[in-house]
């Protein structure tokens, strides 16, 4: 008893009951749900189709009426202005195939005065209506009365016109895809006009078993209706509906076998994308949002995975050691320009103690000394009053010195054009020769522009003279498709980074300043070196 309980609650009892039973109903419930659903596509697609064809066919004969009704209003004209039937007939011999029915004029009183009827007996019939009615010929064919006025209204035309005559038979045959497909053409009175099923011409709708329970018998037959414009007539097409599902179910029930390889392959598959994919791209996920609060060692840990989680992993890897070079470059870049500052601060403060401040202490010992001299010798008075203008004109050619190298006044005045002239005059020396080029039609820039590609030019320039004992070094400019400038000289050269970040860490911090004022106006900036070759230093500033 204790063994079968054991059994009971063995693997493979566990197995049976919690995967095999599970998956067997899965199987028929997807089975019966697909064969379902297969079915109620398969029937709305059908009768899509054959609604399609319906219309088609009767929107063709619909055509066909209207243009007959055309041609008797036309003939009713003709025949008003005292042509004959007989000489319209010889001279449009094709009218007899158009009405073959025959033809029947009427006076305003209602008396035949001419007609062309080959054989039939529907004049004794004629009535006046719009509306076309119809007769059975001699042979028990079906015959469409149509009548049309002339325009002043002095003869009414009748034309007889056969279902031959309105390619009716063609039309209709076109819509039998297989055999057991049939047919009904009612008229307006629901009487039966013609049928695929040999049923007698005359016959009611209601005589027809198929017709009259469609709506009922809707999982047997699939039934179409179209009506036929002008005429007021159904068409009605009915399809079996076993002869057209019949191969797809049999393809259906095909699809459960198939299911069960596909519900294994889709459990492999799943475990498969758990192991290897989604765990580890879970635990690559955490390690990045670490990543982004700068624990930059969690994202060396590996994660495993498929190769390509592995491969986005050490992409990660290189961009964050790539982001600590960067933000090592730029704590670099950030404290050379703090030192800059200072050290600009400091030139300055010395500046004006040093030079400005003992200037103007000077001026005033002249100016004392001047004043005494005025009572005891005007000659010696006169001579320091030369001094003493000889030393202002000193202390304001040092003042202005000192305000154009913080901010060249004559940039903001004249423009970036003349600004680079007087820097090409001030940084041009014996040992370096420097030369501008520029277009003979300089245009002005904004302020900020102007003031980058200036600074990108001076730190150039100084860079080319300072470090690369450069005897000749060429600035030119051009306004072409927007604004370049470009800074030639035939240095020592360098070695280009593959990062801009490695300028800072290399201690190029005024590489990096024209990098960093580059992109902050927009600018492309391009730095071309070799060692013992020079440099060239391009800023294109494109058209906004």
């Amino acid at each position: 008893m204790a063994l079968s309980r054991t059994r009971l609650r063995g693997l493979t009892i566990q197995l049976v009951t919690w995967i095999l039973l599970p998956t067997l109903l899965a199987l028929v419930f997807v089975a019966y749900e697909g064969i379902t659903l297969h079915e109620r596509d398969m029937h709305a697609l059908v009768t899509e189709r054959d609604g399609r064809a319906v219309r088609a066919a009767t929107a063709g004969l619909a055509d066909r009426f209207a243009e007959r009704r055309l041609i008797l209003r036309s003939i009713a004209n003709r025949v008003a202005d005292g042509i004959s039937m007989q000489r319209l007939l010889a001279d449009e011999p094709e009218l007899r195939l158009i009405f073959d029915g025959g033809l029947i004029v009427t006076d305003l009183r209602g008396n035949v005065s001419d007609f062309w009827q080959p054989g039939t007996s529907w004049a004794f019939t004629l009535r006046t209506t719009s509306a076309p009615w119809i007769v059975l010929h001699e042979n028990g064919t079906p015959l469409v009365i149509v009548n049309a006025r002339s325009t002043e209204g002095k003869v009414t035309l009748f034309g007889g016109i056969s279902l031959t005559s309105l390619n009716v038979p063609a039309t209709i045959g076109i819509l039998r895809d297989n055999p057991q497909t049939r047919y009904y053409l009612i008229a307006d009175d629901g009487h039966l006009l013609d049928s695929s099923t040999g049923t007698a011409v005359g016959t009611t709708i209601n005589d027809i078993p198929t017709l009259k329970a469609r709506e009922s018998s809707s999982q047997d037959w699939i039934t179409v209706s179209s009506q036929v414009e002008g005429l007021n007539w159904i068409l009605f097409v009915q399809e079996p509906w076993m002869a057209v599902i019949t191969p797809g179910l049999q393809m259906s029930l095909v699809a459960p076998m198939a299911t069960a390889p596909a519900i294994l392959l889709a459990v492999v598959i799943l475990i498969f994308g758990l192991t290897r994919v989604v765990l580890p791209l879970r635990r690559l996920g955490l390690a990045t949002q670490r990543l982004v609060w700068g624990d930059y060692a969690v994202i060396q840990h590996p994660v495993g995975g498929v190769q390509e989680i592995q491969d986005l992993q050490t992409t990660l890897n290189h961009m964050a050691r790539r982001v600590q070079q960067m933000q090592s470059g730029m704590h670099s870049y950030v404290g050379a320009m703090i030192r800059g500052q200072e050290e600009e601060r400091r030139r300055l403060s010395h500046e004006l103690h040093d030079v400005t401040l003992q200037s103007l202490i000077a001026l005033g010992q002249k100016r004392q000394m001047a004043q005494r001299a005025l009572e005891r010798d005007p000659a010696k008075a006169a001579d320091y009053l030369e001094q003493l203008r000889q030393m202002i004109d000193e202390t304001i050619d040092g003042l202005r010195k000192l305000i154009r190298d913080m901010r060249p006044s004559y940039l903001e005045d004249l423009g970036l054009t003349p600004a680079l002239e007087m820097l090409r005059t001030q940084l041009t020396s014996p040992e370096t020769v420097v030369t501008f080029s520029a277009d003979p039609k300089p245009q002005r820039l904004s302020a900020n522009q102007e003031l980058s590609l200036y600074r990108i030019a001076q730190e150039a320039v100084t860079n080319a003279i300072r470090h690369a004992n450069a005897s000749r070094i060429e600035i030119g400019l051009r306004f072409e498709a927007g604004v370049t400038l470009w800074i030639q000289d035939n240095g020592k050269g360098f070695a280009i980074p593959e990062r801009p970040d490695v300028y800072a860490q290399a201690g190029h911090f005024g590489l990096m300043g024209m990098v960093e004022r580059a992109e902050q106006m927009g600018a492309q900036l391009r730095i071309d070196s070799k060692p013992g070759e020079g440099v060239r230093i391009e800023v294109h500033l494109p058209n906004r």
